[in-house]
């Protein structure tokens, strides 16, 4: 079996057009997650939204771990 070694994270949020310097917001949270990443062991594999129910998203993060 395949040991891919990845990392998924769920963030979950209300949909708001606050920018990413916004505090609270749910792009300043994905943005800080993402900007916790290493370039090369923390490497992205996947983003995925998924709309929970109206006005709530999840966000999928799938990295390298």
């Amino acid at each position: 079996m395949a040991a891919y070694n990845v990392v998924t994270k769920i963030i979950i949020g209300n949909l708001s057009p606050d920018a990413d310097t916004v505090t609270g917001s749910l792009a300043k949270e994905i943005t800080d997650y993402i900007e916790t990443l290493d370039d090369t062991s923390g490497a992205i594999v996947d983003i995925q939204a998924v709309e929970l129910d109206r006005g709530r998203i999840a966000y999928i993060i799938v990295h390298k771990g």
